[in-house]
């Protein structure tokens, strides 16, 4: 072994900085269902990662514990339910790859506020929750939320607010939505990486490896949330989790303007 290269890659401030954002994007994940990728890929960029690696880092990191989800609430998943909304998300997918490659040419101070405008769309996506989509199951619906869904997934790992709205529109309980999410990020795992890898080769190892040594970390984050969630009910949670979403979305679009 190169203790070198394992010291000059993963025994630095960044990678325990990172572990950390891992962790607590995974509480908050298995607590609310979403989340993760909105709370972690601004803070992940603040601490030195690139738009490809915060992704990566986000979605191998959630891996085991949207699996670990799944098999706590399986009685909740009905994957006939899942299977063609996945199907559409990863149609979809290869286009927000395309658009990340587009994002990756940039500063990543207009990387970090792009990651900010989408985080603040995705609040207002959640607010529309409210209203009652009886509509929601009929195909433009579907085709505009799960192929929504891949897009925002393959651009920067945020597609799970589109879905949540869909969720709410099917009147599911807090375990059965939960478990919805769950079992499509396990579906929609390894065609995303796969497409990664083609698009930017041998870059996706580094953070895979990285995400792969938070695994023991995310998976105690998600037993709690899991407890957390089915406790504290939707409405206190999604109203904390909100409010620190918009936190972080807003620094992240003012920070070149405060810095420079």
């Amino acid at each position: 072994m190169d203790w070198q290269w394992v010291a000059d890659h993963l025994l630095n401030q960044r990678v325990g900085m990172s572990l950390l954002i891992l962790a607590l994007s995974a509480l908050l994940q298995a607590t609310a269902g979403f989340g993760s990728a909105l709370f972690g890929l601004p803070l992940l960029l603040w601490v030195g990662n690139s738009l490809v690696e915060a992704q990566l880092l986000i979605v191998t990191a959630m891996l085991p514990q949207n699996i670990f989800g799944c098999w706590r609430l399986r009685r909740s998943i009905d994957f006939r339910e899942v299977a063609v909304p996945a199907l559409l998300r990863i149609v979809a997918l290869p286009i927000g790859v395309a658009g990340l490659t587009v994002l990756m040419n940039q500063s990543k101070q207009t990387v970090g506020q792009v990651v900010g405008v989408v985080i603040l769309l995705a609040i207002g996506l959640q607010y529309l929750a409210g209203i009652q989509w009886h509509n929601a199951r009929r195909w433009p619906w579907m085709l505009a939320t799960f192929c929504g869904s891949g897009f925002l997934q393959g651009l920067m790992g945020t597609g799970g607010p589109p879905m949540v709205l869909w969720i709410h529109g099917q009147k599911y309980s807090i375990d059965r939505g939960r478990a919805f999410l769950f079992a499509t990020y396990v579906i929609g795992f390894i065609p995303q990486v796969l497409l990664l890898r083609w698009n930017f080769g041998t870059l996706v190892w580094l953070p895979m490896l990285i995400a792969m040594l938070a695994i023991p970390l995310t998976l105690l984050a998600a037993e709690a949330g899991l407890q957390i969630g089915s406790r504290l009910g939707d409405g206190l949670m999604r109203s904390a989790t909100y409010a620190t979403l918009a936190i972080l979305a807003i620094a992240a679009i003012v920070e070149p303007w405060i810095t420079n």
